[in-house]
């Protein structure tokens, strides 16, 4: 799979909605009714919004910098640790961990996730702590004598000649490699490798020296072009493959499991080169002696020659193989496996709302037990549900997110649990924000897609016909009483450019209020998700954009889900069913145990077991 290249920052145009929902500028219209900035694609950044930065944002009064997006390399994309990757620069989808201040009084903060959509239970500076991988090769730690060439993925030995065999020039990336990866892989191709190639590929840590090549040094291993020698902390080599040259494809691989390490030539596995490799913070690393010898690299962001996905398969399979094994008697001693999932499937559906399909799974369990022992004296176990008279009204809300429609989940929720939001102000937040969000997808339906159709074969209906209310201030408790939804709901299709104005600007005047209602709170989730939120009414196809993760539905699942668990809450419920818990346990559990490569590190629980 190939990697995607990082886009570069543009500024907003003063004519573009950024501005105008900064309310710097009026939006200019076109024929066809909707507002371009006259290049025809809209910027990443937002100017004019006065947040002051925090957690990887840049402030300041005309630009605030998006995290950039992660490109990951193909036998990483299933990993756990490429989610947790990208959950840490998430805002609406997953759910951060909520400051203490934000929690419901004698409450531990927690995270909530239904089974729909990937659960994670993030540990409060999990993000920090978590390595992003390496892209390029560190300008500010390398030796004098070489040059790094387009932007960072080359390198070139320019001199001056090293004279003695001891000396050489050598450079590390930018970052370690990650044990949670259980395996990193990166490939040099050589450009050219000189007179006699004397280029070394390998890795090591940050305190080795870089006047010295990969492996001639204690706690540093590398793989020599010119006698193709494998060198293991020391000036010593020993045989290992053979030489490579000029347009050969070098690939350096460390397995965190096994605490070993291996090199590719052109695609090909070579063996086995180290062994009980200890250290964790371990440095891609390059180094060369003579003028002409040039190299670049392949972290990722292209195709790999060698097969890394099937390695890396080959690895999971072990230890699948190992967990599968396990047995699983006397995991709950009044009940057998298949009980015991069927009686987790079963709370989780009642608990979480889903009354009709709870029932119906019930009815299905009971008839596949009665099949089994037909014919035979033998009583079935019948699974008997808890019937709960707020479940309905729960489940009223969640579809109400689920489909769109915040403004009925706001109305439902101020109807059945009045104080859920009085004590649970950040939920409110995001409620507002997916509104926002759900406005801008809209839009960008009406403008760029042809007319949808949902499964009842009825026009969808959009947001920006009704008479949308703007939401009064989170911060006054005595305007929640204030709210109020239209019923009303009208269609509107590719129609005029009228209409699309129309609704364009109601999304605008919304995130327009949305911002002033909230430009005093100085939390930085807070603002972190209104600078994400704005920076979507900057293009002119948002869909397309590099924040389309943003309109994606399975962001209403994860909004939907922690306004279910503070509602359970706030009935003196648990907020999460039992397999909840039990996914979201196993989840920081396997976690725990990949920090250093192990096992762990291969497995991830929503990909590989909780997707259908």
């Amino acid at each position: 799979m190939s990697g995607s290249s990082i886009r570069r920052p543009v500024v907003a145009p003063s004519g573009s909605y950024a501005s105008v929902v900064a309310g710097q500028a009026q939006p200019r219209l076109y024929s066809d009714g909707i507002t371009h900035n006259g290049t025809g694609v809209h910027p990443r950044y937002l100017s004019n919004f006065n947040f002051a930065g925090s957690n990887g944002y840049t402030s300041g009064p005309q630009q605030h910098s998006i995290r950039q997006p992660i490109t990951v390399p193909s036998y990483l994309a299933e990993s756990s640790y490429a989610e947790r990757l990208a959950s840490s620069s998430a805002v609406f989808n997953p759910i951060p961990t909520p400051p203490p201040s934000l929690t419901i009084p004698g409450k531990l903060p927690q995270t909530h996730r239904g089974l729909a959509y990937d659960i994670i239970e993030n540990v409060p500076g999990d993000e920090e702590a978590l390595t992003p991988l390496p892209t390029r090769w560190n300008e500010s730690d390398k030796c004098p004598g070489i040059d790094l060439l387009n932007d960072g993925l080359e390198v070139k030995f320019v001199g001056p000649q090293k004279v003695s065999d001891n000396d050489a020039a050598a450079v590390r990336a930018d970052q370690f490699m990650p044990p949670q990866c259980g395996i990193f892989y990166y490939e040099i191709t050589v450009v050219s490798k000189g007179k006699e190639g004397l280029i070394g590929v390998g890795f090591c840590t940050k305190k080795v020296p870089l006047n010295r090549l990969p492996g001639w040094e204690p706690e540093s291993w590398g793989y020599h072009g010119d006698d193709g020698n494998s060198f293991c902390c020391q000036g010593t080599g020993k045989q290992y493959g053979p030489q490579f040259s000029t347009n050969d494809v070098i690939g350096c691989g460390v397995n965190f499991r096994t605490g070993t390490a291996f090199f590719t030539k052109n695609g090909l596995f070579l063996k086995t080169a180290f062994r009980d490799i200890k250290s964790t913070k371990l440095y891609p690393a390059v180094g060369m002696k003579r003028p002409g010898e040039h190299i670049r690299v392949n972290f990722g962001q292209e195709r790999f020659v060698f097969d890394i996905d099937g390695y890396m398969n080959e690895e999971k399979a072990v230890v699948y193989k190992e967990i599968n094994s396990h047995p699983t008697v006397g995991l709950c001693p009044v009940m057998d496996e298949a009980a015991l999932i069927q009686a987790l499937v079963a709370q989780y559906l009642a608990h979480d709302g889903y009354v009709d399909t709870a029932r119906a799974f019930s009815a299905d369990v009971q008839s596949e037990a009665r099949a089994l022992v037909s014919g035979r004296e033998e009583n079935t176990k019948t699974l008997e549900l808890k019937e709960d008279g707020d479940a309905i009204n729960r489940q009223r809300i969640r579809s109400a997110i689920l489909d769109g429609d915040v403004d009925h989940a706001l109305k439902f929720t101020k109807q059945y649990y009045p104080s859920v939001f009085k004590n649970n102000e950040q939920i409110y937040f995001r409620l507002r924000c997916r509104k926002l969000v759900e406005m801008i997808r809209q839009f960008a339906e009406t403008v760029h897609e042809p007319p949808m159709r949902n499964g009842h074969d009825e026009t969808m209906v959009d947001v920006f016909a009704q008479d949308m209310e703007i939401d009064d201030s989170a911060n006054s408790a005595a305007e929640w009483e204030k709210m109020d939804v239209e019923d009303e709901y009208g269609s509107i299709g590719p129609g005029t450019g009228g209409q699309v104005k129309s609704a364009l600007d109601a999304a605008v005047e919304y995130g327009r209020q949305l911002r002033l209602d909230f430009q005093t709170d100085t939390r930085p989730e807070i603002r972190k998700a209104l600078e994400e939120a704005f920076s979507l009414l900057a293009y002119t196809d948002p869909k397309n954009s590099v924040l389309a993760h943003l309109l994606d539905e399975k962001g209403r699942i994860s909004v939907a889900e922690e306004l279910n668990s503070a509602i359970l809450v706030s009935l003196g419920k648990s907020p999460a069913a039992a397999l909840e818990r039990l996914v979201q346990q196993s989840t920081v559990l396997i976690n725990e145990i990949s920090e250093d490569g192990g096992p762990g590190a291969f497995v991830n629980l929503s990909n590989d077991y909780l997707k259908g």
